[in-house]
């Protein structure tokens, strides 16, 4: 006997495809970790995927990878880095100010997983688990960035299927 509702099953095989952002600011591997930055902090993300001439995603820059270069800057910013999440943007903002000229493809993470659009939302959802990430790019047939799954937007999907009395406790 099954204790999945229509909308909870519905929920496990829902597509990518309908609930990634499609609206995707990305950088090139030849930016500079300066532009990355004011990008990220623009936007107001965390992270920016990195796109070949060609659409193609070959990694990924997270404030993470740039709060890492604090250690070679200055060890006592890069305690600071660790500190908590409401300290990230301020921490952001003044490291802009000292980056000297490496380029995006100094930090990126390379080995980045993916998605397809058509994967099912709970393949998505496994895929971040198993890797500890909090962002998958999505990737089309051609290997093209076409869009971004947040486990944001994963949570957004599971509330909007979960029913209202269970919303309301």
């Amino acid at each position: 006997m099954s204790t999945q509702t229509p909308a909870s099953a519905n929920l496990f095989q829902r597509p990518v495809k309908t609930v990634m952002n499609k609206h995707v600011v990305a950088v090139h591997p030849q930016d500079s970790i300066h532009e990355a930055l004011a990008l990220m902090v623009e936007n107001r993300v965390s992270a920016l995927p990195v796109v070949d001439s060609h659409g193609r995603c070959g990694g990924i820059i997270s404030t993470s990878d740039i709060i890492d270069l604090t250690y070679e800057l200055d060890e006592e910013l890069a305690g600071l880095g660790r500190a908590e999440e409401g300290a990230r943007q301020w921490i952001i903002e003044k490291l802009a100010d000292g980056l000297d000229d490496r380029q995006v493809t100094d930090l990126m993470t390379s080995e980045v997983s993916s998605v397809c659009p058509e994967c099912s939302l709970v393949e998505a959802a496994s895929i971040m688990r198993r890797h500890h990430v909090h962002r998958l790019p999505v990737i089309d047939k051609r290997g093209h960035l076409v869009g971004i799954l947040s486990t944001l937007d994963v949570l957004d999907a599971l509330i909007e299927a979960a029913p209202a009395a269970a919303l309301e406790s």
